[in-house]
């Protein structure tokens, strides 16, 4: 039996198509080994044992002949084989990556895992990856989002995806950060950015430094927007005089108004031919 109701409509299709007589051939797909297709059968007749040499070759003609239940074992047993990837050679988890990298078809959990791994494991899959056909800009990003795992703990699918959201992590840290906050309390936020930038500086190196600078603005926007707001409820806070505002301090530099009050911890810096007056975080 080469199709049955738990089946696709390759075999089915195939054997009606055109009509004649019992024992006509069915051409197989072109690149599936011998290897692999006796696996497939194997598999489709009820072999416990899978070959991890022939695991992609053997998922990707499964799903092309229509054999649901053989690729969804081959799944099973990839994300068995990423969940231990510290025993896989590093050519064979490149090559899982790759596969995910270019399948459509592949369910979400297993790129997930093919990923995940691959940031774990980077600096061993590195090398490899260097004669791979993945590309040049995928395998510096990869290697971004391992060192983002060494330091966050965080994995995600991509720059893209991590640098949105971190930045909506520390919008809403600083915006639920206390009006009378310790300076130490300010330092760790900044330091957070910091390394936000750090990464962002090299999304800007990957993908083009006008794609990185759109997000910039889009952050220092709301960050402005945000310290603003900080300001005003402070200063109404405070209780100050009339014509008296609070300077909301941050790591960049900004002008201090001449009817600031400033708090304490701040670095100045005094323009001798306009007479305006710069400050900071003291970091």
């Amino acid at each position: 039996m080469l199709a049955s109701i738990e089946d696709g409509h390759y075999f089915a299709a195939a054997l009606r198509w055109p009509c004649g007589a019992a024992g006509q051939a069915v051409s197989m797909p072109p690149g599936l080994s011998e290897e692999a297709m006796m696996l497939l059968l194997r598999l489709r007749y009820g072999a416990e044992e899978i070959e991890a040499d022939y695991i992609l070759e053997v998922r990707h003609f499964a799903e092309l002949l229509d054999w649901p239940e053989v690729r969804k074992r081959c799944e099973a047993y990839l994300e068995s084989l990423l969940n231990g990837s510290k025993d896989m050679d590093s050519a064979s988890l490149l090559a899982v990556v790759s596969h995910a990298e270019e399948s459509r078809s592949m369910p979400g959990r297993l790129k997930a895992a093919a990923l995940a791994a691959a940031v774990r494991q980077w600096s061993r899959v590195a090398e490899a990856a260097e004669a791979s056909t993945l590309p040049s800009s995928r395998q510096a990003e990869l290697g971004t989002l391992s060192r983002v795992r060494q330091r966050d703990g965080h994995v995600c699918g991509s720059l893209d995806e991590y640098l949105h959201a971190a930045a909506d992590d520390l919008m809403t840290w600083e915006s639920n950060l206390a009006l009378d906050a310790p300076q130490s309390a300010k330092r760790n936020l900044e330091g957070a950015w910091r390394h936000w930038h750090q990464i962002l500086f090299e999304y800007g190196h990957i993908f083009g430094a006008e794609n990185a600078e759109r997000l910039r603005e889009r952050v220092r926007s709301r960050r402005r927007q945000l310290c603003e707001e900080r300001a005003r409820k402070r200063g109404s806070g405070m209780r100050l005089p009339e014509g008296r505002v609070w300077f909301e301090a941050t790591a960049e530099w900004q002008e201090v108004p001449k009817n600031a009050i400033c708090p304490a911890g701040l670095e100045y810096r005094l323009d001798m031919q306009t007479g305006r007056q710069i400050a900071r975080l003291a970091m």
